[in-house]
């Protein structure tokens, strides 16, 4: 099984912050980090998973309706704990300067909803390419055309579907997308769904798994097995106890 802390380490640290970043770059065991990109109103992929500000900043509104230095005015940390009061959000830019050369590898989930964000994925391919960090991320979306976008415009990028639900046709969406990750769901995964598509060279993760039972039960699927959590000490207990 490999761990990919869901937007950073965010048991521990305020969700898609640069401190919840860190932790799981110190973490040797977490694989792969995930994180959610948005669209700033002038142009800036920014780090946040919501649409609106409400539930993770002190703001109000889109964050597509603020530009990246009115942003960056608002707390992104005070929610989880005034020991996060400082932390802000962080562009995506911010956090290629964190990771590049590092061996961690990053999942970034773009959060287009039927062209929503103008421009998202190209700017997104831009930064990446500027920073040269083409073979060090994965590109995804509920969105599967913005991830065709994507492939489309670089393929290099490695790019993933994401599904809630157990769809039909798996391998040929994977195909005619370009894709070469799914992301599921957990309730909707099977041991033998998980065989078959590495066997087709299609990598294969769930998300988003806290529970220990469900934990214990995805352990014995595959190694290869891509399981994100809020939780990646969860895992590495379960792990060390095996």
């Amino acid at each position: 099984m490999k761990i990919v802390a869901h937007r950073g380490w965010s048991g521990q640290a305020p969700e898609n912050t640069l401190a919840a970043f860190r932790l799981a770059l110190d973490e040797p065991l977490i694989t792969e980090v995930e994180l959610d990109v948005h669209l700033s109103k002038d142009g800036i992929p920014v780090v946040i998973h919501d649409h609106t500000l409400e539930r993770t900043t002190n703001g109000n509104g889109a964050v597509r309706d603020y530009t990246f230095s009115e942003l960056q005015q608002l707390t992104a940390g005070s929610w989880f704990d005034q020991e996060f009061s400082a932390e802000r959000i962080p562009s995506l830019e911010e956090v290629f300067q964190l990771f590049k050369d590092r061996p961690t590898r990053l999942v970034i989930e773009l959060k287009q909803t039927a062209g929503y964000y103008s421009g998202l994925e190209e700017a997104v391919v831009k930064l990446i390419q500027s920073y040269q960090m083409e073979r060090q991320v994965t590109v995804i979306s509920f969105d599967h055309i913005s991830v065709k976008l994507v492939k489309d415009a670089d393929p290099a990028i490695e790019t993933g579907l994401v599904y809630l639900g157990r769809p039909t046709l798996l391998l040929e969406q994977a195909r005619y997308t370009k894709a070469g990750f799914i992301s599921m769901h957990y309730a909707f995964i099977t041991e033998s769904m998980v065989g078959e598509l590495l066997q087709a060279g299609i990598k294969i993760g769930v998300w988003t798994v806290d529970e220990e039972e469900t934990l214990k039960k995805l352990t014995s699927f595959h190694d290869e097995l891509r399981v994100t959590t809020n939780h990646p000490e969860r895992i590495i207990a379960l792990q060390a106890a095996r």
